[in-house]
């Protein structure tokens, strides 16, 4: 089939967020219905005490419009606030999630993708909840509650405010498609443009360097313009839905006003309608902002929804763990080691079996070896789901730990790592938190990295990557903490290189005689491999000296 598929096939079911009516949000709730019960029966005393005042007046009439006046006003002030409690604490949940996904997913999103979705998609879930939903929830009590009262003064009344309910539904119905599309445009573009700017941002040493600042931005400038030619479309749909819905009411109005005078209603009967009206005219105002709210939420949710469900799945999975050994049992000296790569990507990659001591060195193409060592670092070396791949020690599948007790027995140093926010000791002791800051410090110390000239010492404060240490000292942070605690298995890069010479050579030195098993990639000057664990060979393509593919001794 040739011919594009249309944008938003209506076979297709979109998918769902976690459900809004969960514990710690039905207190919320229960409130915010109980005050758009409230505020309806407001309605009706207030615009029955205008139709009292309308016939005659008399200060006691006068009083109690003020004071309902002010109730209606507190509970509105309520209902603000308990609806943004209601959407922070929802957007709160789903931030949780898509920021655990960035970090468990096998290929992350990038820095300006996840930025944007923590903060434009969030927002516009955010704004549904907060002043979508629960608009709606205040407002279908409302007009029920007025088109009673309007009912229980003349049957004609109530056909006045029922006829434009009618209309505006339908008008915004018609508009709500073309604001879901161009809802989802504008989100693409934006996304783009995020991804964008981190991009450029992250190079900006190398822009400047090579004279490039002024072509940066002016492609910067032409995603820009993409972004602003989407929200001037989107903003058609959203000023003909709010126009709509305020333009709608009016007609309300004049259609009260026309049956009062066709069924020769007195002046406090047409008073009290006209107040109900006024007060729903209010509410109706805001349906033409709660469609915009709703097609923008369902833009952001068609992206997040799967990416929260398949944090949910990862949750169960990690749940189910099938290992009966414990960690002190995998945490010994004499121990085997045997690797399974069924990863996406990595199924073809051979079994490796090796025994403490064994230094084994990664040998393919720095893409495919990289790659292997980020996942055995990471725990995703096996596909999800699947208990037949990872990487085994002394009998026990380490992923089937959790990973905060998988971290003790895997230490790793790679180029990729960057430190996380926070202070020196505590990124020294991230893998290892029951380590003492002593013991933290000596290994730091070992491996070259010098506290004394940093402002706080081991209290420094680490931000943007590890600022304000320098390559070599980020290069030392990452060592020492992967060396911490000896870990049984070892996985390294040429990250090692990057150490003070004095202090390269001492950590080379204690890597050759290491008790348990290092994996390394690279050319590594000074370390011994004992063992090669080769890349699969690509298609076509000869080896002159294979190697074993399965046993490293």
């Amino acid at each position: 089939m040739t011919g594009s598929q249309p944008v938003d096939p209506p076979t297709i079911k979109e998918p769902s967020l976690p459900a809004l009516l969960a514990p710690g949000r039905r207190g919320l709730l229960a409130a915010l219905l109980a005050l758009a019960l409230g505020v309806g029966a407001l309605s009706i005393a207030i615009a029955w005490q205008v139709g009292q005042l309308a016939t005659a007046f008399g200060l006691g009439a006068l009083t109690w419009v003020i004071v309902l006046s002010l109730a209606f006003f507190c509970a509105k002030f309520i209902e603000r606030v308990l609806a943004e409690r209601l959407g922070q604490h929802y957007v709160a949940q789903l931030r949780g999630s898509l920021i655990s996904h960035a970090l468990k997913a096998r290929r992350g999103p990038s820095v300006g993708i996840t930025v944007a979705r923590s903060s434009n998609d969030l927002s516009s879930i955010r704004n549904w909840v907060t002043q979508g939903i629960v608009p709606l929830l205040a407002g279908i009590p409302l007009i029920v509650f007025a088109a009673l009262g309007l009912g229980a003064l003349h049957p004609l009344l109530a056909a006045a405010l029922v006829v434009p309910v009618l209309l505006e539904v339908g008008l915004l119905a018609f508009l709500a498609r073309g604001a879901l599309r161009t809802a989802r445009v504008l989100r693409r573009h934006r996304g783009n443009l995020a991804a964008r700017i981190a991009d450029t941002v992250t190079a900006a040493t190398t822009i400047a360097a090579a004279g490039g600042v002024r072509r940066e931005v002016e492609r910067v400038d032409r995603s820009s313009q993409k972004v602003v030619q989407a929200a001037v479309d989107r903003a058609k749909y959203a000023g003909a839905l709010r126009a709509g819905s305020l333009t709608v009411p009016l007609l309300g109005t004049a259609l009260v006003v026309a049956a009062g005078s066709w069924a020769g209603l007195g002046a406090g009967t047409l008073a009290s309608a006209l107040t109900l009206m006024g007060i729903c005219a209010g509410t109706m105002g805001e349906w033409g902002r709660i469609v915009e709210y709703r097609q923008n939420y369902r833009a952001g949710r068609r992206i997040i929804a799967p990416l929260l469900h398949a944090v949910k799945s990862w949750s169960i999975a990690e749940q189910k763990m099938i290992s009966t050994r414990e960690l002190k049992d995998l945490n010994r000296k004499e121990i085997t080691v045997r690797i399974r790569p069924t990863a996406p990507g990595l199924e073809n990659w051979p079994v490796l079996r090796a025994h403490a001591g064994q230094r084994i060195q990664v040998v393919g193409p720095g893409a495919e070896s990289g790659a292997l060592l980020e996942s055995l670092a990471t725990g995703r070396i096996s596909a999800h789901g699947d208990s037949l791949g990872g990487l085994w020690i002394a009998e026990g599948r380490s992923e089937d730990l959790p990973a905060t007790e998988r971290r003790k027995l895997i230490g790793a140093a790679l180029s990729s790592m960057v430190p996380e926010r926070g202070t020196i000791i505590r990124a020294l002791t991230y893998r290892h938190p029951g380590s003492s800051v002593k013991r933290a410090l000596r290994v730091a110390a070992d491996c070259g990295l010098e506290l004394g000239p940093l402002p706080a010492a081991e209290r420094t404060m680490l931000r943007r990557g590890g600022e304000p240490l320098d390559s070599a000292q980020r290069a030392c942070l990452i060592m020492a903490r992967a060396l911490l605690r000896q870990p049984p298995v070892l996985i390294l890069d040429p990250v090692l290189n990057r150490l003070p010479s004095a202090a390269r050579e001492a950590v080379i030195r204690k890597l050759n005689e290491y008790p348990g098993v290092v994996i390394f990639q690279g050319e590594i000057p000074g370390l011994e491999a004992t063992g090669t664990w080769q890349a699969p060979l690509r298609v076509g393509a000869h080896a002159e000296n294979p190697a074993p593919l399965e046993d490293a001794e």
